[in-house]
């Protein structure tokens, strides 16, 4: 909970026009059910340049529903080089059926240097049963040190029925950083 004269003063900035201010103002109202207030906030910060308030109002039309309204928004992000949007535009892509949208950010991803994203690509994947593909960014994101990855890559070797493997990465996770 956010102490009321914080909150003040984020409104205050907020109102003076600060993007960082208002992209925060628009989560706290997320936060407490005010979804008219961080559609307000988030899209004034995204029309003010914020990149990840654009990626917070494309979530927030998307959990409304507005598939169509979040990725307009998701693809300006990401044409900026927004990872999180680069990779909600994948997660509809697998939704829809659509190799083409998969394809066109994947890639993107794959090859950034930031281990979250490439690892929760992996999860996408293989949530819809693509294990190939999400070894490849399980694989990506362990060259970046991520444990999650190790973890997960070392839970689909052990379905494969490679328990020595899956043993051994599960031992490298254990001391290895986990990506946020």
């Amino acid at each position: 909970m956010i102490p009321p004269d914080t909150l003040t003063a984020l409104t205050a900035a907020a109102e003076q026009a600060d993007d960082v201010a208002m992209g925060n103002l628009a989560a706290v109202l997320h936060q407490k059910n005010d979804l008219a207030g961080a559609l307000h906030w988030w899209g004034r910060s995204w029309a003010a340049g914020n990149v990840v308030s654009g990626y917070n109002l494309g979530m927030l039309h998307a959990e409304a529903g507005d598939a169509n309204q979040a990725q307009v928004i998701w693809e300006k992000c990401a044409a900026l080089g927004d990872p999180d949007a680069m990779l909600g535009l994948v997660k509809q892509a697998l939704e829809r059926g659509d190799p083409a949208g998969v394809e066109r950010w994947a890639p993107v991803i794959l090859a950034q240097d930031e281990a979250f994203p490439i690892t929760a690509l992996g999860v996408a994947f293989q949530d819809r049963g693509d294990l190939t593909r999400a070894v490849q960014a399980f694989l990506r994101a362990e060259e970046l040190g991520d444990g999650y990855a190790m973890e997960y890559r070392a839970r689909i070797l052990a379905a494969w029925g490679r328990h020595e493997e899956a043993a051994a990465l599960r031992a490298r996770a254990a001391t290895a950083e986990r990506m946020l």
